[in-house]
């Protein structure tokens, strides 16, 4: 590619921090348009703002992503797909997944295996995307996301608190990040502190969830914000039933948190030997591993975990992936 800033065209259904992070990120090196849309008329904005891009980018796979990719290699140009969860993940119990409607997989199977470069965040993604795409996944890299650590930093005395960061909306979703387990583990721990941010509480006593005293729930909040709970709070608290990566886990580690997370997905693969691994479901087991957590926090452990994120989650790996490819 000849252009010394490059057009890219970065397409998403939902605006979501990590998404514009990406485009922070892009931005650096070529001129982004971002087309956040759904709809009837989105098909036909992909195609037309493909026209006038060098590279097309799209956050998960889906039926607009697969559009993104046949434009693309008609117009013998360069396509990124960035998978995510929920495009390759099915949970049927917990109605999860783009993959419930039977008629999407085709186009998903399509974009995995004709996009020039496919990026799972976690090898956990990577090893379904070979399962969903039925292929030998030669365009696949794993890179995971960039975190801003001069941002996300430790910030004095850790305080006997148990956080858990969760956006739901749904009761579907209550049950997909394990808040109804964490609102469990809490009565039995009615000594310890825990803040639940993500969540609205009418919305929990409404679909008939307790929720302890001991229990302080809060909506979703900007960056800003969130950093003080994560460089407050001793724990953080993930016991998620899916999940493909666990950005607020590394969010949280990089703010010197011990994390207590579920032996699913990609969350064991975001720890490492750091913090604490339960089996999902269990409640007993999530109780006691807080336990020792709670035991480890203002000590050498919380500047491991820091130590463990800064260096497997940087800003700048991201940024010379994605250069690489636009580049390529």
């Amino acid at each position: 590619m000849t252009s010394p800033n490059p057009k890219v065209l970065l397409f998403s259904t939902q605006k979501q921090s990590f998404i514009e992070d990406d485009v922070r990120l892009l931005e650096e090196f070529s001129d982004v348009k971002w087309i956040c849309a759904h709809g009837l008329f989105t098909a036909v904005r992909i195609k037309w703002s493909m026209l006038f891009s060098d590279v097309g980018i799209a956050w998960f796979a889906s039926v607009y992503s697969a559009i993104l990719v046949f434009t693309a290699r008609f117009l013998r140009k360069t396509s990124i797909i960035i998978v995510g969860g929920a495009d390759l993940i099915t949970d049927s119990h917990l109605g999860y997944g783009l993959l419930l409607s039977p008629w999407k997989r085709p186009f998903i199977r399509y974009a995995l295996r004709r996009a020039t470069h496919v990026l799972p965040t976690s090898e956990y993604l990577r090893r379904a995307a070979l399962e969903v795409g039925e292929y030998e996944g030669d365009n696949l890299s794993t890179v995971p996301p960039g975190l801003d650590s001069n941002f996300w930093q430790p910030g004095g005395q850790k305080e006997n608190i148990v956080l858990t960061v969760a956006k739901c909306t749904t009761k579907d979703r209550i049950q997909i990040k394990g808040v109804d387990l964490l609102l469990q583990v809490a009565e039995k721990m009615s000594e310890t502190s825990f803040q639940l941010i993500g969540v609205e509480e009418n919305f929990l006593s409404k679909n008939s969830f307790f929720v302890p005293k001991n229990v302080v729930v809060s909506p979703s909040m900007s960056q800003q914000k969130l950093l003080s709970y994560y460089q407050r709070s001793a724990v953080y608290c993930q016991l998620s039933r899916v999940e493909s990566f666990g950005i607020a886990t590394a969010e949280a580690m990089l703010c010197g948190c011990i994390p207590v997370v579920t032996d699913v997905g990609g969350l064991s693969e975001t720890i490492g030997d750091i913090g604490h691994t339960v089996p999902p479901e269990n409640v007993g087991a999530a109780s006691e591993a807080i336990h020792k957590a709670l035991k480890e926090a203002n000590s050498s452990s919380g500047e491991k975990c820091r130590n463990r994120a800064a260096e497997k989650f940087t800003v700048e790996q991201r940024k010379e992936s994605f250069k690489a490819m636009v580049f390529s």
